[in-house]
């Protein structure tokens, strides 16, 4: 297992034996590091479920075949951008892990502490291939690893967030490339020129610095409305809501 440097606001250094959620929604919590900025191996142990008396944790076991999914349509679509090849890493997301229509049984593939401690494995993001139960943890971890495949400065990032009206914990991807700053969100994506794309938006890098970091007491809220095609609607979401730094995103496009 691997330990996480976070610095706070006072530049303290903490190291944190998890990834996972450490702020939402104006509420602090202590053990994860929310952001991690490197490809995720089996040493890497990510917050899955932190429900009161059932931690759950997970790796990102073996993902070899999204890798392949993934060079197959690189051959066909031959991207030449980083929006077309968001769309690659997309397209083999939701090939990979299928729809939502089984996550009621998600957490059925990650024990939880005490029965891992018990001898049970830990459960893999890769057990949720092809079985339509994956949620946005499992996506942005494997989209973490293609981006960075692909050479692509990623950020794994997990907190707060405000989803049409109502509060949650949601993950997601940042992305910085030529001097530029993208919000990246495989799970609810938007439509970019006829496109499933999962670029929500490009932000400032003074709010990607911000919301980048590790720590619990540094962070930038954004906030964004547009139309999600795996939902077939609109969604009006802040990401690490409730912060005192407030980013407000142009209407995106709509259906």
């Amino acid at each position: 297992m691997r330990k996480y440097l976070t610095v706070d606001k006072f530049g303290k250094e903490y190291y944190m034996r998890y990834i996972g959620v450490n702020y939402a929604n104006g509420a602090s919590y202590g053990g994860n590091a929310s952001s991690y900025s490197e490809k995720f191996d089996n040493e890497d142990e990510v917050s899955i479920e932190t429900g009161i008396g059932d931690m759950r944790y997970g790796i990102i076991g073996n993902i070899k075949e999204a890798y392949e999914i993934l060079k197959k349509y690189l051959e066909k679509e031959k991207p030449s951008n980083i929006y077309e090849y968001s769309e690659c890493v997309q397209k083999t997301i939701l090939d990979y892990f299928g729809d939502y229509s089984n996550t009621d049984e998600r957490l059925s593939f990650f024990p939880d502490e005490e029965t891992v401690v018990d001898g049970a494995s830990m459960g893999k993001v890769s057990d949720l291939a092809h079985k339509n139960a994956a949620m946005c943890i499992e996506r942005a971890m494997t989209s973490q690893n293609l981006l960075k495949d692909l050479g692509f400065d990623v950020t794994f990032k997990v907190s707060g967030v405000m989803v049409n009206g109502k509060t949650d914990a949601h993950a997601y991807n940042l992305l910085s490339y030529n001097d530029k700053y993208y919000l990246f969100d495989a799970t609810i994506p938007t439509i970019r020129d006829d496109k499933i794309s999962p670029i929500i938006c490009e932000i400032p890098k003074d709010i990607y610095e911000k919301i980048k970091s590790p720590s619990r007491d540094i962070g930038a809220s954004i906030h964004v409305v547009h139309y999600n095609p795996l939902k077939d609607k609109e969604y009006d979401i802040t990401y690490d809501s409730k912060r005192k730094d407030i980013y407000e995103v142009e209407r995106q496009a709509v259906k």
